[in-house]
């Protein structure tokens, strides 16, 4: 069975090598690499990427179902200096 990978939150300092591992492991093409910022040049032209924010559930849903992963990594985190700086955006959950 060929696995489909969803790796959202892929743009920090872990998704990157995790995508890139991911991506000589089960094929460039089975990887995708989601997102809310734009990623470097290897990520985005390494295999498929995606514009997604964890707190928009209509485009997670797009994005399920048009890839029907059988794996997904949640790495999408705020980090806690960008938390302190905006209470109300860590509060939110954004």
């Amino acid at each position: 069975m060929v696995e489909k990978i969803l790796v959202i939150g892929s743009n920090g300092q872990i998704g990157t090598e995790l995508v890139t591992e991911l991506r000589k492991i089960n094929g460039e093409s089975n990887v995708v690499a989601c997102d809310i910022r734009r990623p470097d040049y290897d990520i985005k032209n390494g295999g498929p990427f995606e514009f997604v924010n964890v707190l928009d559930k209509d485009n997670l849903k797009v994005i399920f179902t048009k890839y029907k992963p059988t794996q997904v990594y949640l790495l999408a985190a705020l980090l806690s200096a960008t938390g302190e700086q905006n209470p109300k955006l860590a509060w939110d959950g954004g």
